[in-house]
């Protein structure tokens, strides 16, 4: 069997899904410590808590999809306009992943929330690393 340019492109892609996956796990602990820090130990507001914490996850995600999930510099022209989409589609993924998908669960169909809430990070995962592929970091490879 020959590999061709698409299963050169299919191998990349998966590689990438999986990095962001890694990326992913680890914007969870960057999120979930500073809402723990922030708002548990220095008694800052939960929401002023959440949005300082869910802000920064988006940066140090970007940063680290950026240059390990799709291997860029940081020097790469368009640093600004891949971060500003980047944030974009991450706060789309989070509205369609962790709202719509959560609360259409379990409001039609009954389900445990804390299994709609997995089911809409799936969902929001796939939206951003969509994303990612077509549209942020697409011509920049």
């Amino acid at each position: 069997m020959t590999d061709g340019p698409q299963s050169r492109f299919r191998s990349d892609s998966l590689w990438r899904l999986l990095r962001f996956g890694v990326v992913g796990l680890s914007g969870v602990v960057v999120n979930q410590g500073l809402l723990m820090l922030l708002h548990g130990t220095l008694g800052a507001p939960l929401l002023l808590s959440s949005i300082t914490a869910i802000e920064i996850s988006i940066l140090t995600n970007f940063l680290l999809n950026h240059t390990w999930t799709w291997r860029m510099s940081l020097r790469v022209p368009g640093l600004i306009r891949r971060a500003l989409q980047y944030h974009a589609a991450a706060v789309m993924a989070a509205f369609a992943g962790n709202v719509i998908v959560l609360m259409a669960a379990v409001e039609l169909f009954g389900v445990d929330y804390r299994i709609a809430n997995l089911v809409g990070i799936v969902v929001g995962t796939v939206i951003n690393f969509t994303a990612g592929e077509v549209w942020i970091f697409r011509g920049d490879r």
